[in-house]
């Protein structure tokens, strides 16, 4: 016999306003997690300003060694324009090669390994394990190797996110990527296009690829 927690919630009005609370709270901190980021944002963009030259993705491998790291500093920058990981043509930018499937959208030529998108972010905030474990749940299109991207394959999605049409979510979002010993992992703004690492138990959206 299998349990309906939709009858379940109707037949328990107690449940269900407890799952109402929750998810009036859930929202709530996202909505103000929303806004620190963005105020976060405006105020690096201002004290940073405008990037002088294009920078080429690259993956900034952790020595073992602090000093060795500029915190202040991100690893990437993408502008709209750039060269992402020596794409030799800007047909694997054009609008057709994407193909809306509904709930994702699939890529022609894959770029970085890239050949599904999730067309719309998980709505909650997760930790890098959540982020994760929420990566194994998800069968789009029938598949079940969805996976949280890489930080490269992040910075693709941020490359096409005008042309392909995911939903807008300009905030950040956590990649694969460990770093410090598996201690931290990195994540990438879909705001700017920059990337920063720091500890996994931070809260960030998720979108997976395949």
């Amino acid at each position: 016999m299998k349990w309906n927690i939709f009858k379940f919630l109707s037949d328990n009005k107690e449940a269900n306003a407890e799952l109402g609370e929750w998810m009036n709270e859930q929202l709530e901190k996202t909505k103000k997690h929303q806004e620190e980021k963005k105020a976060a944002q405006k105020k690096m963009e201002e004290e940073n300003g405008p990037a002088k030259r294009e920078k080429v993705l690259r993956s900034m491998e952790w020595t073992g060694d602090d000093d060795d790291y500029d915190y202040d500093e991100p690893s990437f920058f993408v502008n709209r324009n750039a060269s992402l990981c020596g794409a030799e043509t800007n047909k694997l930018f054009a609008p057709e090669n994407f193909i809306y499937r509904g709930d994702y959208i699939e890529l022609v030529r894959p770029i970085e390994n890239i050949r599904m998108i999730e067309k719309n972010c998980f709505g909650f905030l997760l930790s890098w394990k959540d982020a994760m474990i929420y990566a194994q749940t998800v069968m789009k299109g029938g598949y079940r190797d969805w996976r949280v991207p890489t930080m490269e394959e992040l910075a693709v999605i941020y490359k096409i996110k005008d042309v392909c049409g995911i939903n807008k979510c300009d905030d950040w979002f956590w990649s694969s990527s460990e770093c410090d010993g598996g201690l931290n992992a990195w994540r990438v703004s879909m705001h700017a296009g920059f990337s920063i690492n720091g500890v996994k138990t931070g809260k960030y959206y998720v979108r997976c690829v395949r």
